[in-house]
C-alpha cells in the first residue's frame, strides 16, 4: 500500500458513492488491478460517517499479524491498494470488483408468470442458489467477520450492497465500505464506548439492540446483520420474510423481527431500562417464531442451522461470536 498523488491516476465514469463520497472506475501505471477510486472530502462527513477514521481503520487492518508476527490478510475483506490525501479530499484505491450481493441475488433468480386464483397474474421469482453455493457465501462472509472483529473493529453495515463479488465463478464474498466503521476502544475519540451511536447499519440489518437505543453494543451487530443476509441467500423469492415498510420504518423492522422470530423475553437484560422497550404495549410481544423450515427454506445442513440459532439472539451478548460459528460449521 502507498501514498500517491490524484494526479497519477486515470479516472474513468463514475460508477457510484452516496451522500459522502463519490466511486470511479479508476487506472494507475504501476497497478495492475482494474480500480476502484473513492472519493470524500473529510470537512462534509457528518457522524458516524468519517473518511479520515475510515483511513486509519484500513491502514490497521493492512499491519494486522498472526500469532506469528507475521502479516496476514484476509481475502473476504477489501485491500486498500493505495491513497491520496489533500486538503479537501481523501482518494481511496481499492481493486474493482464486477458485482454486489443483489446482483448476484438478481443473477441467480428465475422468472416465470403463474395464474392466481382470482385470475390475474403474477411474476413469480425463484432463488436458484445450490445450498453449497449459499454455505461458500456465508462462511466467506463469516471469516471476514472474523478478520474485522479480531482487529477490534465494528464494521456496522453488513449489507448486500457492501458485499462485493469479483467473480460468477468461485462467487467468493469481498466485505467493503468501512465509512461509518467503528474501530475499538473509542473510536480514535469520536464515540466512547457507552454512547456509541445508533444510527448505523441498513434498514433489514439493524440489530434489534440498536432499534432500542442500546449505546454499548458490541461487534454483535455484524453478527445479527450476516444472519439476516443468511435469511435472504436461503429464501426461495430472493426476499426476506419482513414486511416491506421494515426498510423505511423502525417500528416496522421491530415488528418484523418479532413477528419472525418471536416474542423476546420480557427480561431482555441490555433492553430492559430502555423506555422504548417499556412503553410498548406487552400484547407487541405475544408473538411466536416462525419455524425454521420457513426462515432458512433452502438450508438442511444442520451445523448451518444451528449457527444461525445462534446468531439471532436478542440478547447481543450470547449471540455467537464469527469465530466460533465459523469453527463449528467448518469442523461438523
Amino acid at each position: 500500500m502507498e501514498k500517491i498523488k490524484k494526479s497519477e491516476l486515470q479516472l474513468g465514469n463514475r460508477i457510484g458513492g452516496g451522500r459522502f463520497s463519490d466511486v470511479y472506475e479508476a487506472s494507475h501505471p504501476t497497478i495492475k488491478h482494474k480500480l476502484a477510486l473513492k472519493i470524500t472530502e473529510p470537512d462534509d462527513d457528518r457522524p458516524p460517517h468519517n473518511s479520515r477514521n475510515e483511513l486509519k481503520i484500513l491502514m490497521k487492518l493492512l499491519n494486522h499479524t498472526d500469532h506469528g508476527g507475521k502479516q496476514k490478510y484476509c481475502g473476504n475483506v477489501v485491500r486498500l491498494l493505495a491513497w491520496f490525501q489533500d486538503s479537501i479530499e481523501i482518494g481511496f484505491v481499492f481493486p474493482l470488483y464486477q458485482y454486489d450481493l443483489n446482483k448476484v441475488m438478481k443473477i441467480y433468480s428465475s422468472t416465470k408468470s403463474a395464474f392466481m386464483p382470482d385470475g390475474s397474474i403474477q411474476r413469480i421469482s425463484k432463488n436458484t442458489l445450490k445450498e453449497s453455493q449459499i454455505e461458500q457465501i456465508f462462511v466467506g462472509l463469516l471469516k471476514g467477520l472474523q478478520f474485522i472483529h479480531s482487529n477490534e473493529i465494528i464494521h456496522r453495515d453488513i449489507n448486500p450492497n457492501n458485499i462485493m463479488f469479483d467473480s460468477l465463478e468461485t462467487i467468493e464474498p469481498i466485505i467493503i465500505d468501512f465509512g461509518i466503521s467503528y474501530d475499538l476502544p473509542n473510536n480514535h475519540g469520536l464515540e466512547s464506548p457507552t454512547e456509541k451511536i445508533t444510527d448505523v447499519a441498513t434498514s433489514y440489518y439493524k440489530a434489534p439492540e440498536l432499534l432500542m437505543s442500546v449505546r454499548n453494543y458490541s461487534d454483535k451487530v455484524d453478527i445479527w446483520s450476516l444472519g439476516v443476509i443468511l435469511m435472504l441467500l436461503s429464501s426461495r423469492n430472493g426476499k426476506l420474510p419482513y414486511d416491506e415498510d421494515a426498510q423505511h420504518s423502525d417500528l416496522a423492522l421491530i415488528s418484523s423481527i418479532f413477528n419472525t422470530f418471536g416474542s423476546p423475553s420480557e427480561d431482555w437484560q441490555e433492553v430492559k431500562s430502555s423506555r422504548s422497550f417499556q412503553a410498548m404495549n406487552t400484547n407487541f410481544f405475544k408473538k411466536d417464531p416462525k419455524p425454521l423450515s420457513v426462515i432458512l427454506p433452502l438450508i438442511t445442513n444442520p451445523a448451518l442451522i444451528d449457527v444461525f440459532k445462534k446468531m439471532m439472539v436478542f440478547e447481543s451478548s450470547e449471540r455467537i461470536s464469527a469465530s466460533d460459528a465459523l469453527q463449528k460449521i467448518t469442523t461438523a
